[in-house]
């Protein structure tokens, strides 16, 4: 302290302490309330001056002039033979009502405005259901209930103050009891009058509210799902967005550029996430029904948290004795040479684990590898999908949630900041590049593609363990090549095609809108002509006899349009209960007893869609078409848009003379072309004879294939499907499996040994010629899968 100050106490100092404390939390509450202030009171300011002002210009000052008029100039006259002034009642509607109106509006700014709808407080404290009742009431139905409840407290009734306001005063008479008025304030149609306002907004508030309610909750239950598997995308996009970020801010986000599989300096996690996209058949990730490596069950067992994890296998090798082997064989990725894992152990003798461990290991990869075989061999099945009633009734905080969750799709950034821009498909191609370009930062010099394990960082936990539903959902997002690697166009293909989904759900949630709208106008005309019946009848006044009178006309009108009307009810369902289609679907109809075509149905564009009619657009000529929604009620609608994963059957024939084992080759092929294309097919799924014709000499067998895209995007799945048929068409003419067919048949005679005796030697020259050409072409030579290798590689692998 300062010289000759006496030092302070041990309690001074405490409350100088507690003081400032004080003045501390005292300027942190006028903080927050003059933050208050300014984001709710000060914006809603001049509209409330701009109405105030309106009011006291353009109906106030004229009526008080009408009403001074009228009472000091014109001996201020009588209503007929009542004992109300004129200028009183000039005063009452043109003044004090317009005053109790303005205080009303008031409110509505107050309560709804400010409270309801930007602060949390009052949604605690009346509850999610009242706070949206009120919100519903915003416009004039909040002045339709609480004008009149203002007019009970200050104009109705028998007292003085309802019948003038300044009745206390004697300075100016036109506002006291001098200003003669008679049984106004307390008449009976008056209040039935006031009940009727009352009764009126608080129905329209409830119809509000209910209409929203139903109409959000019928939205979130059609679109809620395909919402929330798109946010997880867009998630996901966001987190490899801000790995990117931090990679380039760190230059590399691993301590040394990543290095091939088996080097020592890989980290533990990296092995382990490589050893899941390598060993693991991407095309099975989506495919329940197929089997599925299972060693990489035993990376994340008990031993595994703190030993460093062991050198995945080898991969295969293909030779031709492998190739040869039926499909039912497990992969080769399941085995490991005791040779190799002395190599490995001899290698890398920090990474090795102990014999028993390694003995664990080789018992679970062969229990794994007759797992897979014998479910291969068993008939494909899926699990039935067990329907458990559950309360799915959306509640409150549910449509907040997705209505917030449909105003990030409409975000410069959907995707997160450290994403970039992506409001159109060009700033999201930008983006993408960027976002590819910074995790390139990671790898060597000279890396054209990106590795896949760079996601490891994403797809591990706190204890460094690799987490497999994060690693599928990598997975099945960016759809990495079988070496586990992933190309820039790959890449910013499965961002785009998140991007397209994203645009395509936000048009359908706006079309869905639209019909909602037009159903609201439905039921509001039927609401309002029942509403303005019972306002009518409170009021006092008897329709009974208009609507007695009015039945005859009705009865004939019913007869005249009873059908139309009931196949406009029929349309009604379809739309709002069936709900077979959005606006941008491809749709196809026929009629419920006929069967569809197995290559797909010709389909149509949904275009417009109200409560009378479906406009379609035919999609194969443009051709444009108008339904009535009652005509489509009875129809089977086909939905392409809701049909994913498009299965695809293609027909071939082969000789009755081609070996059995040959045809095992060219199946192995065809699985082989369907594998090494994993962003175009899921799958094949089958391939089985379907036909025996001995009297034209031919087997025929299907292929079933299962395509990645819906029904919907055609184009891509034509093309595949077009792709696969010329494989196979290739195929046979190596193997040499090509079937023709035979000639007409022609009536001759087959009497005489000439003519048995040329048939004879014909048949002969025909097998030498043959066998010739075969020898020729190289056919009776072993032929293996890996033989057609050249094949496979003249067809482009799509990426679509």
């Amino acid at each position: 302290g300062a010289l000759g100050a006496e030092p302070k106490s041990n309690t001074d100092k405490l409350l100088d302490a507690l003081s400032r404390a004080d003045q501390t939390k005292n300027q942190q509450w006028l903080r927050q309330l003059r933050l208050e202030y300014d984001h709710l009171i000060a914006p809603k300011i001049p509209t409330l001056e701009k109405s105030i002002s309106h009011t006291l210009f353009f109906i106030i000052f004229p009526c008080l002039a009408v009403s001074a008029i009228l009472f000091y100039l014109v001996d201020n006259p009588m209503i007929g033979d009542s004992n109300t002034s004129w200028s009183w009642l000039v005063l009452f509607l043109g003044v004090r009502q317009m005053v109790i109106f303005e205080f009303a509006r008031v409110g509505e700014i107050f309560w709804i405005e400010i409270l309801a709808l930007r602060s949390s407080f009052f949604n605690m404290v009346v509850g999610p259901y009242l706070a949206l009742a009120v919100i519903q009431s915003r416009g004039w139905p909040y002045i339709c209930i609480f004008w009149p409840v203002l007019n009970f407290c200050f104009l109705y009734g028998n007292h003085e103050f309802a019948k003038h306001w300044l009745f206390w005063q004697d300075m100016l008479d036109i506002f006291n009891e001098v200003n003669p008025v008679d049984g106004v304030t307390d008449d009976n149609f008056y209040f039935r009058l006031l009940m009727v306002m009352i009764f009126i907004g608080v129905t329209v508030s409830l119809k509000r509210l209910t209409i929203a309610l139903y109409l959000g909750r019928r939205t979130v239950e059609h679109f809620g799902v395909e919402l929330e598997k798109l946010m997880a995308k867009m998630i996901l996009i966001g987190e490899v967005s801000n790995l990117a970020r931090d990679i380039e801010g760190r230059n590399s986000i691993f301590e040394v550029p990543m290095s091939p599989l088996n080097d020592e300096i890989d980290d533990a996690k990296i092995v382990r996430f490589r050893e899941f996209v390598q060993s693991n058949d991407i095309s099975d990730i989506d495919s329940p029904g197929k089997p599925r490596n299972t060693t990489r069950k035993s990376l994340s067992g008990p031993n595994n948290a703190s030993q460093p994890a062991p050198s995945p296998p080898s991969p295969p090798v293909q030779t031709e004795s492998s190739n040869m082997d039926p499909p039912s064989k497990p992969p080769l990725a399941h085995r490991d040479s005791s040779a190799e894992s002395s190599r490995k152990s001899r290698t890398h003798p920090t990474r090795s684990l102990s014999s028993s461990s390694d003995d664990d290991n080789r018992r679970d990869m062969s229990t794994s590898s007759t797992s897979a075989n014998l479910i291969y061999l068993l008939s494909e099945w899926n699990e039935p999908e067990i329907l458990m009633q559950k309360n799915t009734k959306a509640s409150v905080q549910d449509l907040l949630q997705f209505r917030r969750a449909v105003s990030y799709m409409d975000d410069r950034y959907p995707f997160s900041h450290a994403f970039g821009p992506s409001k159109t498909r060009q700033m999201c191609v930008e983006s993408s590049q960027k976002v590819y370009d910074r995790l390139m930062l990671s790898t060597e010099d000279g890396t054209t593609s990106l590795p896949f394990s760079v996601f490891t960082v994403l797809a591990t936990d706190n204890s460094g363990n690799l987490v497999e539903s994060k690693m599928k959902s990598l997975i099945r997002l960016f759809r990495p090549d079988r070496d586990g690697s992933l190309t820039k166009l790959d890449f910013i293909k499965s961002i785009d095609t998140v991007y397209k989904e994203l645009r395509l759900l936000r048009a359908s949630i706006a079309n869905s809108a639209q019909i909602d709208y037009a159903f609201e106008h439905v039921v509001n005309f039927f609401f309002y002509f029942f509403l303005i019946v019972a306002s009518v009848l409170i009021l006092g006044f008897n329709l009974w006899s208009v609507i007695i009178a009015m039945n005859g006309f009705l009865f004939s009108f019913s007869f005249s349009f009873g059908a139309a009307a009931s196949n406009w009810f029929e349309g009604l369902l379809l739309i709002f209960v069936r709900r077979a289609y959005d606006i941008g679907d491809r749709i196809a109809t026929s009629h419920p007893a006929s069967d569809t075509s197995p290559s797909g149905s010709s389909t149509w564009f949904v275009e417009r869609i109200t409560l009378f009619t479906t406009t379609v657009r035919f999609a194969t000529t443009n051709e444009v078409a108008t339904y009535s929604n009652g005509s489509l009620a009875s129809l089977r609608i086909i939905n392409a848009n809701r049909s994913p994963k498009a299965i695809i059957y293609i027909d071939i024939k082969f000789g009755l003379e081609v070996p059995f084992a040959k045809i095992k080759i060219f199946q192995t092929a065809v699985e082989n072309f369907v594998k090494s294309r994993p962003r175009e097919w899921v799958a094949l799924i089958g391939f089985r004879a379907t036909r025996v014709e001995v009297d034209f000499g031919y087997i025929e067998y299907r292929i079933i294939s299962q395509h990645r895209e819906a029904w919907q995007n055609i184009g891509p799945i034509l093309q595949s499907k077009a792709d696969l048929a010329s494989f196979c068409l290739e195929v046979t003419k190596k193997l040499g499996m090509r079937y023709e067919s035979p000639p007409m048949p022609v009536t001759v005679s087959t009497s005489g040994t000439n003519f048995r005796g040329l048939l004879t030697d014909g048949e002969d020259d025909i097998d030498n010629v043959d066998q010739e050409g075969a020898d020729q072409m190289g056919f009776n030579k072993s032929m293996s899968a890996a033989d057609l290798q050249d094949v496979a590689a003249l067809f482009e692998v799509r990426n679509d």
